[in-house]
């Protein structure tokens, strides 16, 4: 193995360590790199070369592992939330519940990026450097993301740039976080990019700009700019998101970008296409030095002044990893040759790799480090074991199917880690989407050029080139539509298989020579069939498969969504209901079905539900509906009320139709036999008329009855459907109930909670809403009745488990009980 590959993979280790492994690790650490460091001492005093270097690499490893640690305490507790910790209460990280702050805080700063035009506004992203909370300014550092609302927000943008320092009354919060296994830690995500609070901003007129920035970046954000209105003049006239994508690719400008055509590229495995990373950086570079080339300018003159504007180009795309990692990478390799030192691309990216690791350790929890590098060494290390066609029409399509065939071998465990998806479609649209994204970058960059100077006819025809070139781009998604057995969702892979899997993949890349020739081969065919077969075994997901024969118990575990309610019913038989679906904003700028409820189902190996039922269509129970019903293809899907015109139910009936999924409206009455458990319909009864707008009191109300338990699921009910129900509720001994309306006081009236006797109470409520449920008389009703009180905002994702005769709950954060 090349020395500067073994370097990598030990900063790598040590790293991840640090940020992934628990505290308890430090201590072997720091023991570690005081003996690698000694014993390296004495193998080099006695010509042990080999030995030494493998103890310095150990060393190196421990060294980062601690480096890495501390970065990200600094990162999860910045002076800023430390401060409003100390001050206020209900920041810090640690936390479970998040307390609502309703008193703006002035803060003041320096923007880290351009506002970005949003639906509800603009967006800012803030270098907090000093706040007020009482009549004097106090120095707290951290970073912030801050929404702008209100009329006024888009007009202001142009005035929001990088680099300007700016004044804020905002309302802080903390990110909102889902605590169930399974999803990740959306708090520590932000905090490791930097983002440690989120919040508000009234209105634009509430933003004061204090001083503008430095020359260099006022320059930066003027080219960006100037990019953004050549867009829009010359590109967006055709078709905005042709803007948006050539932005995108452009300047790494992604706020514009339809969340439709993200999905789509990321099902089609050529999302990396839109982000600047190696391959727009490549192209950079090759027309950078052809042009220097054809001035005259060549040899390390011509590297030097290379790399002297892919630093000023990374720059002006706004210093994001991906373009910053690119660019370093083909800084390093440049600059070796100015000095004519010619050097192997993989030593260079390992070496960029290290540097990256060692300068932000936190870069090891970015999932775009591991792809850039993984798909560039698998690149890089692929060409050189490939022979090559001799005819030159050949060649191009032949490598960019062998680059796409090394990178999705290197990067598809990465792939169903964090997205939880493998995707086949690539290997083809690659060869398409490459040279679209090439004439995306070249068309748009001569488009703002000509912008610039005033020449609109060439600008014009040059943002034509950039649409189509966008289209044939974003049309070779079509393909996952003919063909969708190209693309499919699996559970996360165990880290133990993802690394088992990389080691014997890199035992089959680089073990050819040894003193045993006959164990080398031994050893590298067993590494080469077991790299196989673990690839088989992370894209098949075969463990899913034992869940669908169940345990013989009914399970009821209800999810943190946040102000929301979603609920998943596992059947004794292993049969899966879903129950709501959740949701946190109308905007839809934020799928709670993609990117919570998907995450959580997947981790208890379900692939696929037997039944969704949504209670009623408010926002937050069935946001995440559509998405869970495309990625999870229910059999059957449960309604209760039919309201006409209503958007997301029409959009569900879509999915479920496509999907040959049969849909029933369920009613008062209704009783339906499930693997062992029975199903009672309470509400609502048959509609006398015609229901214009969602209502509550037309929930679903279901109950599940197995062995002496009785589960209640009620929606959204007030207390007249309360009322009603009462004389018709036929329970058993033991009671679970969802409590109607996250615990409002509209509903859990006396009469009912006396006629029900519920021993245990689960509620669905987001950390700090606004609504302020569940409200303390009703809590206290509940607690007078005997319950048992499980909060989703206290306690995370609960899950009730039963055998009929008693019942067990265990929530996220620890707590177990047992009824009775």
């Amino acid at each position: 193995m090349p020395l500067s590959l073994a370097l990598a993979i030990a900063t790598a280790a040590g790293t991840a360590a640090g940020v992934f492994g628990p505290p308890s690790w430090l201590p072997l650490a720091r023991w570690l790199l005081a003996a690698s460091g000694i014993v390296a001492f004495l193998c080099a005093s006695r010509h042990r070369k080999t030995w030494a270097l493998r103890c310095s690499l150990a060393g190196l490893a421990a060294a980062c592992a601690l480096l890495a640690s501390a970065a990200q305490d600094a990162a999860l507790h910045p002076p800023l939330r430390t401060m409003l910790e100390q001050r206020l209460g209900g920041f810090a990280i640690e936390g479970i519940d998040a307390p609502r702050h309703d008193t703006p805080i002035v803060v003041e700063g320096i923007l880290a990026a351009d506002a970005a035009v949003t639906e509800s506004g603009a967006l800012l992203r803030l270098h907090v450097e000093r706040i007020w909370i009482g009549p004097c300014p106090e120095p707290a550092t951290g970073g912030v993301s801050l929404t702008v609302t209100g009329t006024l927000a888009a007009d202001a943008v142009g005035e929001w740039r990088a680099g300007r320092r700016v004044k804020a009354a905002a309302l802080l919060r903390r990110p909102a976080r889902y605590l169930n296994a399974g999803v990740p830690d959306q708090e520590r995500l932000l905090a490791r990019r930097g983002v440690a609070l989120v919040g508000s901003i009234k209105s634009a007129a509430l933003v004061e700009v204090v001083s503008r920035g430095h020359w260099f970046d006022e320059t930066a954000a003027a080219i960006r700019a100037s990019v953004r209105r050549a867009m829009a003049h010359h590109v967006a006239v055709r078709d905005p998101r042709s803007a948006a994508v050539a932005t995108a690719i452009l300047i790494g400008d992604r706020g514009s970008l339809d969340i439709e055509v993200e999905r789509r590229l990321q099902e089609a495995g050529t999302y990396h296409v839109i982000a600047i990373s190696g391959g727009n950086i490549a192209i950079l570079a090759g027309l950078i030095l052809a042009a220097l080339w054809w001035l005259g300018i060549r040899d390390g003159w011509a590297a030097g002044a290379a790399v002297a504007m892919l630093v000023w180009y990374a720059y002006v795309a706004g210093g994001g990893p991906s373009v910053t990692r690119a660019t370093v990478m083909a800084a390093i390799y440049l600059s070796l040759r100015t000095i004519d030192q010619r050097t192997a691309p993989l030593h260079a990216m390992a070496l960029t790799a290290a540097a990256v690791l060692i300068v932000t350790p936190l870069a090891v929890a970015e999932v775009g480090f591991w792809l850039t590098f993984g798909a560039t060494a698998a690149i890089v290390v692929g060409a050189g074991r490939v022979g090559w066609p001799t005819h030159a029409w050949l060649r191009g399509p032949a490598m960019l199917i062998v680059a796409s065939a090394c990178a999705e071998a290197v990067l598809m465990p990465i792939g169903a880690l964090i997205f939880q998806r493998v995707t086949l479609a690539g290997l083809a649209l690659n060869l398409i989407a490459v040279p679209c994204m090439a004439i995306v970058q070249v068309a748009s960059m001569i488009t703002a050029a000509l912008d610039a100077v005033g020449i609109g006819g060439g600008a014009h025809t040059a943002g034509w080139v950039t649409h189509w070139a966008v289209r044939g781009l974003v049309d070779t998604a079509t393909l996952v539509d003919w063909a969708p057995w190209l693309t499919w969702r699996v559970p996360s892979p165990s880290v133990g298989v993802i690394a088992a899997y990389y080691v014997c993949l890199i035992v089959a890349v680089f073990y050819h020579e040894g003193p045993f020739l006959r164990v080398v081969r031994v050893v590298h065919s067993s590494a080469s069939w077991s790299a196989f077969a673990l690839f088989i075994w992370i894209a098949l997901a075969p463990p899913t498969l034992a869940r669908s024969f169940g345990d013989g118990r009914l399970h009821l575990t209800v999810m943190d969504v946040g102000q929301g309610d979603a609920m998943l019913v596992t059947l004794p038989n292993g049969r899966a209901l879903m129950v709501d679906t959740g949701g946190v904003s109308p905007r839809g700028d934020f799928d709670i079905g993609d990117r919570v409820l998907g995450p959580a189902l997947r981790a208890r190996g379900i692939v696929r539900l037997d039944y969704l039922a949504i209670t009623h269509g408010d926002h937050d129970h069935i946001g995440g509906a559509a998405s869970l019903a495309k990625d999870f293809a229910p059999r059957e899907v449960w309604a209760g009320a039919f309201v006409a015109s209503h958007d997301p139910t029409l959009k569900l009936q879509t999915v479920a139709a496509r999907h040959r999924a049969t849909w029933r409206w369920l009613q008062k009455g209704d009783r339906l036999e499930l693997g062992g458990v029975e199903l009672r319909v309470h509400h609502p009864p048959l509609p006398d008329w015609e229901r214009q707008k969602v209502r509550n009191d037309d929930s679903l109300v279901i109950e599940l009855r197995f062995g002496q338990v009785s589960m209640l699921l009620t929606g959204d009910i007030g207390r007249e459907v309360e009322q009603a129900l009462i004389p018709t509720l036929d329970l058993l001994p033991i009671v679970v109930l969802k409590s109607p309306h996250h615990g409002s006081g509209t509903s859990s009236s006396q009469e009912f909670l006396d006629a029900m006797k519920p021993d245990v109470v689960v509620i669905g409520v987001g950390r700090g809403n606004s609504h302020g449920h569940p409200v303390p008389y009703v809590l206290d009703r509940y607690r007078a009745a005997g319950a048992q009180v499980l909060r989703t905002d206290q306690e995370g994702q609960i899950e009730l488990s039963t055998d009929g005769n008693a019942v067990d709950a265990r929530t996220f954060t620890g707590r177990t009980l047992r009824m009775p």
